[in-house]
């Protein structure tokens, strides 16, 4: 059966992994994975839902429980949070920051997108008779990132973080977008902003060639 109007609006309205109070916010473009068990599965969701918890909903445990596999992307992010607390950095401890702290309820970080409904590559769409109300890809963009990006800059000017790093250089345009207010310099090969006690910095993707052995340097760069 398609989503219903108040089904859908619920898959529009999710923010992300952790707490809204949280000093970082990671912010990538879109979520991967998707199909419809997935997001049928997410209509259990609330607004902002904590990692571990939100993946059991979804069948996924492999990252949190067990042997608690390292998933790639967030690898990057549990580096630069083990940086920024001086802790020691890792292939067990990123084990564990990424299935205790990242994106928990009661942590440091908050793991948002920009677009709120994952698919299985950031080409396609595939959902055309199960949300008929977006008829490709391009249509679900046109529709809702202007809204997407409103309702995450309400949140951004609610809770107030002191640290925002973008993912995916392919998508700094969009994220730029969020900070409409905010310039941007070029810095080596990353982008950065300031502003009122926030620091945006904008990296290609964590799992790119280009950021290896890079991190370090947006861990400098956030610390000031």
């Amino acid at each position: 059966m398609p989503f219903q109007t108040n089904e859908l609006e619920q898959l529009l309205n999710f923010v992300g992994y952790g707490e809204l109070s949280a000093p970082v916010w990671f912010l990538g473009m879109e979520e991967a994975g998707g199909g419809e068990e997935n997001i049928r599965a997410r209509l259990k969701f609330r607004t902002v839902e904590d990692c571990a918890e939100a993946h059991r909903t979804l069948g996924i445990t492999h990252r949190h429980w067990g042997k608690r596999v390292i998933q790639r992307t967030w690898r990057g992010m549990c580096y630069i949070m083990l940086r920024l607390e001086n802790k020691p950095v890792d292939t067990e401890s990123i084990r564990q920051y990424q299935a205790e702290s990242l994106g928990r309820y009661g942590g440091q970080t908050l793991l948002v997108e920009l677009m709120p409904i994952p698919k299985h590559d950031i080409g396609a769409w595939g959902y055309e008779e199960l949300i008929p109300q977006f008829k490709s890809r391009e249509d679900y963009y046109r529709q809702v990132k202007p809204r997407r990006l409103a309702y995450l800059q309400t949140f951004l000017r609610e809770n107030n973080p002191q640290m925002v790093i973008g993912y995916g250089k392919s998508y700094w345009g969009e994220y730029k977008a969020l900070f409409s207010e905010m310039h941007f310099a070029r810095l080596g090969q990353f982008e950065v902003g300031k502003s009122d006690g926030l620091t945006v910095v904008l990296t290609d993707h964590f799992t790119a060639h280009s950021m290896n052995g890079k991190l370090d340097e947006v861990v400098d760069i956030l610390r000031g």
